[in-house]
């Protein structure tokens, strides 16, 4: 059966080559943009039956999944990359880690464009580093908006280990002045590694530490990505968001686990 490939389409392709992995509802959200997210599992699932996608579950059950089933993963198939003129897919594009780690940046871009949404805050724009400009910057992705009157360029980092090596966070330092990023946000899995990531960035220099500021997914997922009590790698508290200015609070928040 043939099929006449729309903009949309073609969209779709660009989202995932640049995501690797990405679930239904990421690609809704990706390209909806401000609008109401639009609902694409049918043209998904030709896609698929006509070869231009690859499907399956995903091999383990993701904390952040809410239904029993484990979730449909979407990717390119080799006959679309090579139509769409992308270059070939990760070996490693099959492995648990490889893709739940691609779905939480993906699951960051989401948040931040329910923010935009819920209108607050505007001009967002999203940039994910494939694999040669990650090893390169140790970020796995940059976003700028607008947000409360200010704009602002940040740096995003998933669940680096709190037992990184010091060239990575050479590299993260470096990636503040070369990327022309104002601050970096790490997002950790549980609290445990927050923890530690903080220990490590914080005896690695305050001309790190000063720009980085942590949260976990969980806390992300409960309070959104403006309401969250970002932390600084001291603990103290930071509110990102408020009026577009860093706002330091006392204390130190606890997370408890939600899923998206």
């Amino acid at each position: 059966m043939a099929i006449q490939l729309n903009d949309r389409d073609h969209l779709i392709f660009k989202l995932i080559d640049e995501h690797e992995v990405l679930l239904e509802k990421h690609i809704s959200w990706f390209i909806a943009g401000e609008d109401k997210p639009v609902l694409i599992r049918d043209r998904l699932r030709k896609l698929f039956y006509l070869d231009y996608l690859l499907c399956h579950r995903h091999g383990s059950k993701l904390p952040w999944w809410t239904t029993p089933t484990k979730p449909l993963v979407y990717m390119l198939s080799p006959m679309t990359r090579g139509l769409s003129g992308f270059a070939d897919n990760q070996d490693e594009l099959l492995a648990n880690d490889f893709q739940r780690h691609h779905l939480e940046v993906a699951n960051l871009r989401m948040l931040y464009l329910m923010a935009q949404k819920d209108q607050q805050i505007c001009e967002f724009t999203w940039k994910t580093m494939k694999q040669e400009r990650q090893s390169e910057t140790a970020l796995d992705a940059m976003a700028s908006f607008n947000c409360g009157g200010s704009a602002s360029r940040v740096g995003v980092v998933n669940n680096l280990r709190g037992d990184c090596s010091r060239t990575v966070l050479d590299k993260l330092s470096n990636s503040l002045a070369k990327e022309n990023i104002e601050f970096i946000l790490l997002i950790s899995r549980d609290d445990a590694d927050k923890t530690a990531l903080q220990k490590s960035i914080s005896e690695f220099g305050d001309a790190l530490s000063a720009k980085c500021f942590f949260a976990t997914h969980q806390e992300l997922y409960r309070d959104g990505m403006v309401g969250t009590r970002w932390q600084l790698a001291n603990g103290q508290q930071a509110d990102l968001f408020k009026q577009g200015e860093v706002t330091f609070m006392p204390g130190i928040a606890g997370s408890q686990s939600i899923a998206v």
